[in-house]
């Protein structure tokens, strides 16, 4: 085998490990600010009353 074959494999593999680094930091990274976002949110309000339930409507005729 080659010099210059050997190295550019060895390249080819490094390349690799480094993109897969990058990728798993982003991954890490976006998942720790949906994390943030979702402890930064508001607590959740009452749902809004219905508009008809619960109400005494008068049915007399």
């Amino acid at each position: 085998m080659e010099l210059s074959s050997f190295m550019s494999t060895q390249v080819a593999q490094l390349q690799q490990t480094v993109q897969l680094s990058i990728m798993n930091k982003s991954l890490n990274m976006g998942a720790a600010s949906a994390v943030q976002m979702l402890e930064q949110m508001p607590a959740q309000q009452p749902a809004a009353p219905h508009p008809h339930k619960g109400t005494t409507i008068d049915v007399s005729v």
